[in-house]
């Protein structure tokens, strides 16, 4: 990142990869940069079980707040359903014990870069670098392992409209999404299209300060990094038991992108002009795509019937969303 000062380290799947992001963040500021440490506002569904990104009209006492971004603190909160949430760039903001800024996703790509944009200009912000936990960016769409393609595909849209941005892959597999062999096959093909920019270890002090931030943090990808010196293990299960993450000195590595060529190559292509959530979600349903929030709202709709979370099948419900589209989509014969 040389000739870059002030950097803006996105964490681009919401929930707590901005645990990733912050840490980095802090080790681009031991090199002597500036960074910044941003999210997008989108929880786990087992900390916020309304379906769904959080709007910034939902967050209170915030820094600041305008049309395109929320600045927060340790004293922000979301109300979502009636009921207090803390998304977890608040909690990073404990830690840091400094302000985050905080984007939607109701405005697609397009207005996602806007608001990106806006803010680097209004913050000085030399570069933006989007942060990936897993590596389900890279995805094409039509794996049959992905389970979150809209938040990332989304960001990664945005990215791609923004001069001076990169996407770092942070942790390949660490979600249980993603296959490791699968994630290196992507990061190979994106290599042969002049994507790759270069890499990096997470030290020993990263991880210290991983470990220290998810005091504060609810994740389970982020903490792959850490169980990975931890164990002996080849292999855990998370996500309520809907995904298997095998464990990899991979998992601690970074890999920093071109954000247009990973677009261009990935499920971003799709929706790079969209201009709205729904406009996205759309266009990805009808390509048979199931997205996080497609599964968000079948859990919703079993927990409201007084299911347990603990006892909802997330593989059943892929699939049963899986087969809808396909249904719903089917082109008709003439």
């Amino acid at each position: 990142m040389n000739g870059y000062n002030k950097v803006l380290f996105l964490a681009i799947g919401g929930g707590g990869d901005v645990a990733l992001a912050a840490t980095l963040a802090l080790s681009y500021e031991r090199c002597r940069g500036h960074a910044v440490v941003g999210s997008i506002a989108w929880e786990r569904y087992s900390v916020d079980p309304v379906p769904g990104p959080i709007s910034i009209d939902e967050l209170f006492n915030t820094v600041k707040k305008t049309e395109d971004y929320a600045i927060v603190n340790a004293n922000t909160f979301a109300i979502r359903g009636g009921r207090v949430v803390i998304p977890q760039p608040v909690n990073v903001s404990k830690f840091l014990k400094r302000d985050i800024v905080v984007f939607e996703l109701s405005k697609g790509a397009k207005g996602l870069a806007r608001a990106i944009e806006n803010y680097m200009n209004s913050h000085g912000i030399d570069a933006v670098i989007g942060v990936d936990v897993g590596g389900d960016s890279l995805a094409e769409g039509f794996e049959d392992e992905l389970w979150s393609p809209l938040a990332d595909g989304i960001s990664v849209a945005a990215l791609a409209h923004i001069m001076r941005s990169y996407l770092a892959v942070a942790c390949p597999g660490a979600d249980g999404e993603l296959p490791i062999n699968y994630i290196e096959k992507r990061l190979r093909r994106i290599a042969r299209l002049n994507g790759y920019l270069g890499g990096y270890i997470l030290s020993r002090k990263d991880l210290e300060v991983l470990r220290n931030i998810l005091i504060e943090v609810v994740s389970e990808a982020s903490t792959i990094p850490l169980t990975v010196l931890s164990t002996d293990l080849d292999k855990i299960v998370i996500r309520n038991g809907s995904r298997e993450v095998r464990l990899s000195i991979m998992n601690l590595a970074v890999f920093l992108l071109d954000a247009v060529t990973v677009a261009r190559d990935t499920i971003a292509r799709y929706i790079y002009d969209t201009d709205s959530f729904n406009e996205a979600k759309w266009i990805l349903n009808k390509l048979g795509i199931v997205t996080e929030y497609d599964i968000e709202e079948e859990i919703f709709n079993e927990i409201v019937q007084g299911r347990n979370y603990a006892d909802i099948d997330l593989v059943e419900i892929r699939n049963r969303l899986r087969n809808r589209l396909v249904k719903l989509h089917k082109p008709n014969k003439t």
